[in-house]
């Protein structure tokens, strides 16, 4: 019972319920300021630092159930406008991925419902044995993309198979994605706040302009 009850705890700092009073991210409220939102951590950052006018404060290690992750908050002009979680993993099995991947989808889909898209694009179909108007039309989905078909974590690797599902509501947009390049694969979810969008987008536009 004991077990049941940490990954309960665990999760739901990962996963609040989406709702206008419950937070957008872990503990945090979009808008908040880097110093509201570094009160509602227990532990110190790890690491600080700016990209394209943007202030991106990182934690971790840290679990999410049995995987290891980093969480990040990104601020634009001191204000909180999204947040991601990072699976920090080192399989030497590339199926291993897609096992990670199919782990956290029901968790989110405990907390926030079916994703409103569900998508495995295929961009090569050099790896498989279907042709790639099968894999478009028979395993067009990532939740039905699973650990045990041949070479899909190669096809990721290899920048040819990208999985994602979005969730939202009026307040956050939720993107679960997998995907590779030069033989690195990246599994991350994305928050982003709906309403900050446009703001977002106007200060790192600022930012390249300024450079």
């Amino acid at each position: 019972m004991r077990k049941i009850l940490l990954v309960v705890i665990a999760t739901s700092l990962f996963f609040p319920a989406l709702g206008f009073s419950q937070p957008d991210f872990r503990k945090a409220t979009w808008g908040m300021t880097q110093a509201q939102v570094t009160a509602t951590e227990p532990a110190h950052p790890s690491e600080v630092h700016s990209s394209n006018g943007e202030t991106i404060v990182e934690y971790g290690p840290l679990k999410m159930g049995a995987l290891d992750v980093r969480v990040l908050y990104i601020f634009a002009k001191d204000k909180l406008v999204r947040g991601r979680v990072l699976f920090v993993a080192d399989h030497s099995e590339a199926n291993d991925f897609i096992a990670d991947f199919q782990v956290i989808e029901p968790l989110l889909k405990e907390q926030y419902g079916k994703p409103g898209d569900d998508r495995a694009i295929w961009v090569d179909d050099s790896t498989q044995d279907e042709t790639k108007n099968y894999l478009d039309q028979d395993r067009a989905t990532a939740t039905g993309i699973l650990p045990s078909d041949r070479f899909v974590g190669l096809a990721v690797a290899l920048g040819h198979l990208k999985l994602y599902t979005r969730r939202n509501n009026e307040r956050t947009e939720i993107w679960h994605t997998l995907w590779g390049v030069d033989n690195g694969i990246t599994h991350e979810i994305d928050y982003h706040s709906v309403s900050l969008e446009a703001f977002e987008k106007q200060v790192r536009d600022e930012s390249t302009k300024a450079n």
